[in-house]
């Protein structure tokens, strides 16, 4: 459901403009700005022209040497600020109807730290749904198998009745806490991934590498 996507932005465009004018390259540039590593610092600006992150050291150091017209900074701030409110307001109607997708309520366990995995919860323990009443009733049967579950692994974990309300475990299954999950705090959550590598997984109730679904479709 992510919508991130590598772009430039109407600043990293207008200084990379200034930068041609001056017929300089980018570790030509960073020579200029007084990096020790010139060929490292090249690479991270032109990667901020291609879209990247660029530390406020660095880009402040880019500014005071290509000394861009001061309208021109702002009309670009400007600009850039009112593009990313746009991207962000896109963002949260997409993970509003995300959210709002049905799904089989599971249970994270956290196994070890930074290890874990799912179960879903039995049928028997998770339905009716259909009224209010059936709702409360099915969630209260889920969360005592959680804690069951959690108790014997002596684990942590959270049970995950919807997309939008979860219940948070402390270690065996003590504790539960009901809480509300927002597009404010949507990147909370569990998954394992790999240095190096996008791909985010957890493990099934065999050991199995699970790649999707149980909240991990949200980071794709």
């Amino acid at each position: 459901m992510s919508t991130k996507v590598r772009r430039s932005t109407h600043l990293s465009r207008h200084l990379e403009l200034l930068r041609q004018q001056r017929g300089l390259r980018p570790g030509q540039l960073a020579m200029a700005i007084g990096a020790s590593n010139p060929s490292k610092v090249g690479s991270l600006i032109r990667s901020f022209e291609l879209g990247d992150r660029l530390s406020d050291h660095w880009l402040q150091a880019l500014v005071e040497e290509l000394q861009p017209d001061p309208s021109d900074l702002r009309r670009c701030l400007r600009l850039d600020q009112e593009e990313a409110q746009r991207q962000l307001e896109q963002e949260r109607l997409a993970w509003e109807a995300w959210a709002d997708a049905p799904i089989d309520p599971f249970l994270t366990i956290r196994y070890i730290p930074a290890v874990y995995g799912v179960r879903e919860v039995p049928r028997a323990f998770c339905t009716p749904r259909d009224t209010a009443e059936d709702n409360a009733w099915a969630r209260d049967r889920a969360e005592d198998w959680a804690a069951v579950e959690l108790k014997r692994f002596r684990a942590k974990g959270f049970l995950s009745w919807s997309r939008r309300e979860r219940t948070w475990f402390d270690k065996g299954g003590l504790n539960p806490s009901q809480q509300a999950v927002t597009f404010e705090d949507r990147h909370t959550g569990a998954w394992m991934q790999v240095s190096g590598s996008q791909r985010r997984f957890l493990l099934g109730s065999t050991g199995e590498l699970i790649t999707s679904s149980f909240g991990l479709d949200q980071h794709a």
